[in-house]
C-alpha cells in the first residue's frame, strides 16, 4: 500500500514541477520589439508632420 501511495505522490510532484517550470519560463519570456523610431532618436513626432 505504502509503495502505491509513494508512487501517486511522486507523479504528483512531477506533474507539479513541470508545471511550476512551463508557468516560470512563461512569466520570465520577454518579447523583444524593436522601436521604428530607432535612429531618430531626439526627433519630436509632431514635427516631422509638418
Amino acid at each position: 500500500m505504502a509503495v502505491t501511495r509513494l508512487k501517486r505522490k511522486d507523479a504528483r510532484n512531477r506533474a507539479k514541477s513541470s508545471r511550476e517550470a512551463k508557468t516560470i519560463k512563461r512569466l520570465k519570456h520577454v518579447v523583444l520589439i524593436a522601436s521604428p523610431f530607432k535612429g531618430e532618436s531626439g526627433i519630436i513626432l509632431e514635427d516631422q508632420q509638418a
